[in-house]
């Protein structure tokens, strides 16, 4: 007995895994929250599991999820560190200005 196609079917599964480590991998953001709300709607109108294949596919699907959500955290973290640096800089740059226009005036 073969698979249905269609929303619910194995091969929906391993494409969203597939691409959302593509969208990821790519740092796509906007397609991968696309992804991830098609995702979310297909899981919702599936219900629960019909049978050992679908539920192996979609611990596999769980278990890709999860990989780019740590993808995700570890990019954000990146940026944060980026960002702070970055401000830092400008803070800096600010100070320096400060003490360049205000000498100027004591020229």
């Amino acid at each position: 007995m073969s698979e249905k196609v269609g929303p619910t079917s194995i091969k929906q599964w391993l494409y969203f895994e597939k691409a959302l480590q593509f969208h990821a991998d790519a740092e796509d953001w906007q397609s991968l929250e696309k992804v991830n709300a098609k995702m979310i709607d297909s899981l919702k109108k599936a219900g629960k599991p019909s049978n050992a294949a679908q539920l192996r596919a979609r611990k596999s699907l769980a278990f890709t999820h999860q990989k780019v959500l740590a993808q995700l955290e570890q990019v954000k973290s990146k940026l944060a560190v980026e960002m702070r640096q970055f401000q830092q800089q400008q803070d800096g740059l600010a100070a320096y200005q400060l003490t360049q226009s205000s000498g100027d005036a004591y020229d």
